[in-house]
């Protein structure tokens, strides 16, 4: 068959082990029995969101059962906790009664940061343990307190006691570098700069290094530093533009602002699936001190959609938080562009493909000949049922890759490709298929998809097995591709190797009716009426698509009569 398209955390659990209580139980017996059934429902309709991932409604329904109850630890922990993942700005009512809790001391001191009462963030900063993730962070909040106290000695020196540090010395020498340079101490900055590792480069370093190099007049080697970025991630080659035209900014000025980045380091380097939750509640940080910390909202979304691992499945209210997150970054934004693609395609996932194409459509005067884009544009246009659409922009990214096309281009290729064919054009559906395999000889999903559709035609079958059995060998246990070798060698007269192959398939994908249905004509073949008959039925019951299910009909009718 043809493959179209190449494509369970507790909410509170991770930031709960920060907690000095967290809460295993919910509220006592005690506090239940005293309080009334409307808080209790509210409690439990806070557990049910959190669980459902919508800290928002979590922190709502918490905050309506604390009030209504009698004073609980466990709910203004659990309060407290879905607040900071939903950024509610109202979050710190439940920091205080949360005295010794290290996230709630943390963000008290950011709400100290951001009035400007720069002593009482350092005492706060300098009271959180000194151990495992807070002692890695511990030290960066505490010298940008102290820089905002105006100690930049203090702060400095703090810093340099951490440039040892095996994996960690060189943000601690990076954020000492721009301390020194917020400060105006050039002399400092410099030699700290240098000194910072650049062999793996980010969004943000190459900002902050492009930034002072244009500043010393190096535009050259600003330049350099923000082109390889782009090379490295092409999804901010959009961005490449804007980027240059802001790179002799400062990116940093203030306390604030650089305790902000603190977060955002810290939060970047949390990329386990375990500490997601963690992760979002340090991206919230950030975002508490800086809300136009737009690289901060580009790994937040990211973050609530499932950090981009193939089986991500966000939640309806992950993937409206997700969207709420990036619809904030404004289009003069240089990040603008990257967070309008990562729009389209959250939309495009949440079935709301349409939207997500007139978001990227609006994007396209602003870049008219970034292939990312355009290729996109194209997929997103694919999924919207739009290939006729679709294929004008695939053949755009195609001219602007030139004569010679990367080896990545393949799948652009395979998906014009597959439009082609939707729109029944199937000579250059087949010129595309081969072309994709030029440039890539070993993608499976692409032998399989140009070999079956030479069996649909009934052409080149001997030249179409063999792929298929070398597709097979490259993805033994992928129903769609085991099931394409078994319709060519039952169209070939192969009846007994052919029921083998798709016996297998089915096995591998028992809830697709087209495997099904071709299972049902191989017993048929091999004259065994009955279990083709069971099979077909069984494909009818899987919710086959119109032509599908007509064809498996009129197999019924014409071998039994209509049905049994």
């Amino acid at each position: 068959m043809k493959r179209l398209f190449l494509s369970g955390r507790g909410a509170t659990l991770a930031v709960c082990t920060l907690l000095s209580a967290c809460a295993d139980a919910g509220p006592s017996g005690a506090a239940i029995a005293n309080g009334t059934n409307s808080a209790y429902g509210a409690y439990l309709a806070a557990h049910y969101a959190s669980l459902r991932h919508d800290p928002g409604a979590a922190f709502a329904f918490y905050s309506a059962a604390y009030a209504a109850m009698p004073p609980s630890q466990d709910i203004a922990e659990q309060g407290f906790v879905n607040g900071v993942l939903a950024g509610a700005p109202d979050a710190g009512r439940f920091a205080q009664p949360l005295s010794g809790n290290p996230i709630a001391a943390m963000y008290e001191g950011n709400q100290a940061m951001a009035a400007g009462d720069y002593t009482r963030a350092v005492k706060l900063y300098q009271a959180l343990p000194a151990d495992d993730l807070m002692g890695l962070i511990k030290p960066l909040l505490v010298a940008w307190a102290q820089f905002g106290a105006g100690q930049e000695p203090a702060a400095l020196a703090g810093l340099q006691a951490g440039f040892s540090d095996s994996s960690f010395g060189p943000v601690y020498q990076l954020n000492a570098a721009l301390i020194a340079d917020a400060d105006g101490d050039r002399l400092r900055a410099g030699p700290l700069y240098a000194a910072v590792p650049t062999d793996q480069p980010n969004l943000r370093l190459a900002q902050i290094l492009a930034s002072w190099d244009a500043r010393q007049g190096q535009a050259s080697s600003a330049e350099a530093e923000l082109q390889t970025l782009a090379q490295l991630h092409p999804d901010l080659e959009i961005a490449l533009p804007a980027l240059q035209e802001t790179m002799s900014k400062p990116v940093i000025t203030t306390a604030r602002q650089g305790a902000a980045e603190a977060y955002l380091t810290l939060a970047g380097a949390l990329n386990q699936p375990g500490q997601a939750v963690l992760r979002e509640a340090f991206l919230r940080f950030a975002l508490q001190l800086r809300p136009d910390l737009s690289a901060a909202r580009l790994l937040l979304a990211d973050t609530l959609a499932g950090g981009g691992g193939p089986n991500a499945q966000p939640s309806p209210a992950e993937t409206r938080d997700a969207l709420a997150v990036l619809a904030q970054i404004p289009a003069g934004d240089p990040l603008y562009g990257p967070a309008t693609m990562q729009r389209a395609a959250l939309l495009a996932a949440n079935n709301q493909p349409a939207q997500g194409a007139a978001l990227l459509q609006g994007l396209l005067p602003t870049a008219p000949n970034d292939p990312m884009l355009l290729n996109t544009l194209a997929e997103t246009l694919r999924q919207a049922g739009q290939c006729g659409q679709a294929i004008p922009y695939y053949t755009q990214a195609l001219s602007v890759l030139g004569a010679a096309p990367p080896e990545g281009a393949w799948t652009i290729y395979f998906d014009r490709g597959v439009c082609e064919d939707q729109t029944g054009n199937w000579p250059a559906a087949e010129a595309d298929m081969k072309q994709a395999l030029s440039l890539s000889p070993d993608q499976p999903y692409v032998i399989n998809y140009l070999a079956y559709s030479w069996a649909l035609h009934g052409e080149n079958m001997a030249q179409a097995e063999a792929m298929l059995t070398r597709a097979v060998s490259l993805t033994p246990d992928d129903g769609a591709v085991v099931d394409s070798l078994g319709y060519v060698q039952l169209k070939e007269g192969q009846t007994a190797k052919a029921l083998s192959t798709l016996i297998r398939a089915v096995e591998l994908d028992p809830s697709d009716a087209e495997v099904n249905g071709h299972l049902g004509d191989a017993f048929w073949q091999a004259g065994l009426p009955l279990q083709a008959d069971y099979q077909w039925q069984r494909a009818l019951s899987l919710g086959p698509d119109d032509t599908l299910k007509a064809e498996i009909e009129a197999k019924i009718a014409a071998h039994f009569g209509g049905g049994q």
